[in-house]
């Protein structure tokens, strides 16, 4: 049942491949194209013989149209055509079918392609117009405005709207871009870091490591004093990590409880904060790992939940950090091998870096449970050098 559902929503929100709204919507559009063939149904047997055929070659013209760029404006110059016949043949009312082109006319690529077929939607009228003697008859005057306004609009806004979905994607990519470069110049600031400060002072240590171990059984006093030198030298080399890692640009939790806020409330699931992280002096490195989990975990819980409520809880005692992520969305197996799992793989090798635990629980149509324990580690002074 789940994979029927799952079909059907593929296929109600497919889209053609250069855009557009979707396939079924588009098809669904076609319940109007019964009212020219029942028109068509009460002409002479004639008129049948070529209406029906017409209106054929209309309905296949108008699915090509919508899912090959290709093709598009050769289908609406068709349409216009069997447009325009069917108003000389028949009667006026077959003019409303240009509702059906104008919504190709909208997914055309350029404005060349869409000056040229509205100047045919215009011609098209002209010729209502002249033919009906519209002009003297107010009432069908009055009747047929509104349609042909609403038949040159629609493309304009059809256009308008794809060119602003197109220009938020590339605005988007432009973004990742600029985040990606923005992480790429980061590392390699890291590398140089690590290699102009850190390179040196390791290979000092390793070298004044190897002439202690020679000197320890001729000279001791002097061996004494290298592995003096390698005290002082390794702890300036702890000193320059801790400086390094406090000038990264790193994640935070309160950060990261700033943007569940935003992501959550987009999705339509409101948040509530049980706690208080910012009253915790989090190390650099704890405070990254949560955050980076935190933004897993809320990630999960819009991707994967379909829930309405998400219950962020901090606590902390004398001896651990406890963060829990709630929800009441529709649960998941814990046997399943999917990306949400894949997730929570990831976090847990995260938090091993910090002696961390993380706990999932899940039941189906009750919601599910991520907490995340890490210990607190305390530091006792000597020569101002943290243990």
């Amino acid at each position: 049942m789940q994979n029927l559902l799952h079909a059907l929503r593929r296929f109600i929100t497919k889209r053609p491949p250069d855009g557009g709204p979707p396939i079924f919507f588009m098809l669904l559009w076609l319940v109007y194209i019964l009212f020219p063939i029942f028109s068509i149904g009460e002409q002479s047997l004639v008129d049948q013989w070529v209406g029906f055929p017409l209106i054929i070659l209309f309905i296949v013209s108008y699915i090509v149209g919508h899912l090959s760029r290709k093709w598009r404006i050769w289908a609406v110059m068709l349409h216009l055509c069997i447009i325009a016949y069917f108003s000389w043949r028949y009667d006026e009312d077959f003019m409303y079918m240009g509702f059906f082109t104008a919504s190709m006319i909208g997914l055309l690529p350029n404005l060349r392609q869409v000056g040229i077929a509205l100047s045919g939607i215009l011609l098209l009228f002209g010729f209502e117009v002249w033919h009906y003697e519209v002009l003297d008859r107010m009432d069908a005057l009055l009747d047929l405005l509104p349609a042909m306004l609403a038949v040159l609009l629609l493309p304009f806004v059809m256009f308008i709207g794809r060119r602003s979905k197109l220009l938020r994607t590339q605005l988007q990519l432009a973004n990742d871009e600029i985040s990606r470069l923005s992480k790429q110049e980061e590392r390699q600031r890291i590398s140089r870091e690590l290699h102009d400060t850190l390179g040196h002072t390791l290979t000092m240590i390793t070298l004044k490591s190897e002439l202690a171990e020679k000197l320890i059984v001729q000279h001791p006093e002097r061996a004494k004093q290298e592995i003096r030198d390698v005290q002082l030298t390794s702890r300036a080399a702890l000193k320059q990590v801790r400086e390094l890692v406090s000038g990264m640009n790193t994640v935070t939790l309160q950060d990261e409880l700033s943007n569940a806020k935003r992501i959550l409330a987009a999705a339509y699931i409101t948040m509530k904060v049980q706690g208080d992280p910012a009253s915790a002096s989090l190390s650099p490195l704890i405070n990254n790992m949560l955050g980076m989990s935190l933004r897993e975990a809320v990630t999960n819980v819009v991707k994967h939940s379909e829930a309405r409520q998400c219950v962020i809880e901090w606590a902390m005692t004398p001896d651990q950090y406890r963060l829990a992520i709630r929800d009441n969305g529709v649960g998941c197996d814990l046997a399943d091998k999917g990306p949400a799992h894949t997730g929570l793989r990831g976090m847990q090798e995260r938090l091993n870096l910090v002696d961390g635990k993380l706990v999932f629980q899940s039941t189906k149509s009750t919601g599910s449970i991520l907490t995340i324990v890490v210990p607190r580690v305390r530091s006792s002074s000597k020569k101002g050098e943290s243990t």
